[in-house]
């Protein structure tokens, strides 16, 4: 059983039940075939004490993980200061025997005001 590590630019976190962002740093992984997988966090709420374990199954099928998790990117940006998208959904599924997480994220475009739709590829590290 391996892991994947997430990177910056983006920010995993679990969601509590006592509302308070729990950050998700990496996920087991168990590979069952080329086309399943289970990603498996572990992670303990500093506020409430609440011990979250939640195990995502994945298979070629979409599988939405909104309700589990926020995903946030962090964005360098004009004179020092940052700027963090909330991806508004989070997804996963196997792609080409590969775990392939993601989400959809709109924005406003200043320049002629239409709302931009953009999906974002999660990135990852494995680890064994």
């Amino acid at each position: 059983m391996g892991k994947i590590k997430f990177k910056y630019p983006m920010m995993l976190f679990a969601k509590c039940e006592c509302s308070k962002q729990v950050p998700i740093e990496e996920m087991e992984v168990e590979e069952k075939s080329d086309d399943k997988a289970k990603l498996r966090y572990k992670v303990k709420c500093s506020l409430c004490g609440k011990n979250i374990d939640k195990t995502l199954n994945l298979t070629e099928d979409e599988k939405e993980f909104t309700d589990l998790m926020n995903v946030f990117k962090v964005i360098p940006s004009i004179k020092d200061e940052l700027a963090i998208i909330k991806l508004d959904t989070v997804k996963g599924r196997m792609k080409d025997k590969e775990i392939f997480l993601y989400g959809d994220y709109s924005h406003l475009r200043f320049w002629d005001n239409v709302v931009q739709k953009d999906l974002i590829k999660i990135p990852y590290e494995r680890k064994e």
